[in-house]
């Protein structure tokens, strides 16, 4: 093994080491919640009840608000994005930010009885699950209290929206759990056509069923307190049917970042993973003790750092079509994981249609890197490897949004940034793969420099793979031999006497050796 090849792979067993230490400090963040909760649970001098009806309306409207911002950035990102996952996503978001403002509002002072503020803690403990009559009596709710029977019991509307508010809560997590999980299926070119064609009606129809819902829920709950929700045993199978949505939801999420590294993504798996917390506290806590408050403090935090993340996104990028393409990523590993050769084919042609110019530049810098390799007399076996990570060296682009790697003019810093993930991303990609394993470290350093300036990780010297040295000189050449929005293509002679001037700070001077030769011998650009 040469020096090269033994700094290479110390340098990505330290990334890998860093990685796993980052992954540590998010998994616990992740399960500090349910260890709040168990010890509240297990000692209850420490679990005090309290709060009322107006304090919770002003949560949940909270958390709802957050939702509903969520959903209109996603809205709005789909009418341009064909693809029936962002849909489902906006729909996630649109179906929890509507049930679960009706579910806070029903608490709020809008429809609270001034006659009975007295015994409001009594009134929501005792009715919130517990089934409601004609006449308005109630049996004895899930948190083990009894409804009043005295001239102070609540009217029969109130006590029927109370039992609504109650399960609305579960059902806006249930309900948005399923579209979470429909946003990370792939439904193909039919799936396209039909959101492209009916995304208006599909989104319509959600909002006004919504709006429906929460009409009938706040001023005429009675039409719904037949339904069954409140029962022990039916809220206990919902939650295990909607935890077991958001935990695919989340690990589909998590392997879409991953391979992206794209904020939104992160955020949405460890979003997916609140909401599965914030379901059990629901479910098993005792109303309006702290435990039970818990649940609408997790929900809030797992939307802020969503939101957090789509806003920078935003400010960075403009767009959220980078997600699609990220779970798009996914499919392919998986794929390629089982050894499908076409997965090869269908990723080339995706890094193809995110290059700025034309499909052929792939192509190109793959065929130039094997002719530079034949010349520095590369064996054959590393030069399959070269042609591979040539024509891939940049697949960590997608994901990034059209709007940077399209602009015409110069890129932000903050846009810069953005652009140089592409290559730990697409390392990352190659890692997981299997099949382009070898390629890993030569993807992510194709843009390090003999100096030490380059990025992602400042290589120097024979720090930085041969291969990738090889897989820089091709793809700078062939960037300045192709046309641009801000320059006109350069020929041979400019382009490598650019690149000879970039020998011993930028380029290796046996590459660029090596180049001239092949260039010499009549190598010309692809028609």
């Amino acid at each position: 093994m040469t020096t090269s090849s033994i700094g290479t792979v110390a340098h990505t067993s330290g990334l890998l080491a860093r990685i796993r230490a980052r992954h540590v400090g998010v998994g616990l963040a992740i399960v500090a919640p349910s260890l709040i909760f168990a010890t509240l649970v297990s000692f209850p001098a420490l679990d005090p009840h309290f709060g009322n009806g107006t304090a919770h309306f002003y949560i949940v409207s909270a958390v709802s608000a957050l939702a509903f911002a969520m959903a209109v950035a996603v809205l709005w990102a789909a009418r341009t994005v064909s693809d029936p996952r962002t849909t489902f996503l906006a729909l996630a978001f649109l179906s929890m930010a509507g049930i679960f403002l009706a579910h806070g509002l029903g608490t709020s002072p809008l429809f609270s009885d001034a006659a009975h503020e007295e015994h409001a803690v009594v009134d929501y403990r005792a009715t919130w699950f517990a089934p409601v009559n004609h006449e308005g009596a109630t049996s004895i709710g899930s948190a083990g209290y009894t409804a009043p029977t005295t001239s102070a019991a609540p009217s029969p509307d109130r006590a029927a929206r109370l039992q609504v508010v109650g399960y609305s809560a579960q059902l806006s997590l249930s309900v948005s759990a399923l579209f979470f999980f429909l946003a990370t299926l792939d439904f193909g070119r039919r799936g396209e056509r039909f959101t492209t064609r009916w995304y208006s009606v599909v989104i319509g129809g959600a909002a006004l069923a919504l709006t429906v819902h929460a009409l009938i829920a706040l001023w005429y709950p009675r039409l719904l307190t037949p339904l069954p929700l409140y029962r022990d045993d039916v809220r206990q199978t919902v939650a295990v049917l909607t935890t077991a949505a958001l935990l695919l939801a989340a690990w589909r999420f998590a392997q879409a970042y991953r391979l992206a590294m794209l904020p939104l993504q992160g955020a949405m798996a460890f979003a997916m993973l609140m909401l599965v917390q914030a379901q059990w506290f629901q479910v098993l806590g005792s109303t309006w003790a702290l435990s039970w408050w818990e649940y609408h403090i997790v929900m809030l935090g797992g939307f802020l750092v969503g939101v957090g993340a789509l806003l920078h996104q935003y400010r960075v990028a403009g767009d959220l079509s980078a997600v699609v393409e990220g779970l798009f990523l996914r499919n392919q590993i998986r794929e390629l994981r089982h050894g499908d050769p076409a997965a090869l084919r269908v990723l080339t042609a995706a890094v193809a249609a995110k290059d700025t110019e034309t499909a052929e530049h792939i192509d190109r810098v793959g065929d130039v890197a094997v002719a530079v390799g034949e010349r520095l007399w590369l064996p054959g076996d590393r030069l399959d490897v070269l042609r591979w990570s040539g024509r891939l060296h940049d697949v960590g682009k997608i994901g990034v949004p059209n709007s940077i790697l399209r602009k015409p003019g110069p890129l932000t810093p903050a846009e810069f940034e953005v652009v140089k993930l592409h290559a730990p991303r697409g390392w990352r990609l190659a890692l997981a793969s299997g099949i382009l394993a070898e390629t890993a470290p030569i993807i992510r350093a194709h843009h390090e420099r003999l100096d030490g300036t380059g990025y992602p990780d400042g290589l120097a010297g024979d720090q930085i793979p041969f291969e990738a040295r090889i897989v820089a000189v091709a793809d700078v050449w062939d960037a300045l031999t192709s046309d641009r929005p801000y320059r006109a293509a350069l020929s041979n002679a400019e382009a490598v006497e650019i690149i000879e001037e970039g020998i011993g700070t930028h380029f290796d001077p046996e590459c660029v050796r090596a180049l001239r030769e092949v260039l010499l011998k009549g190598v010309r650009r692809a028609a």
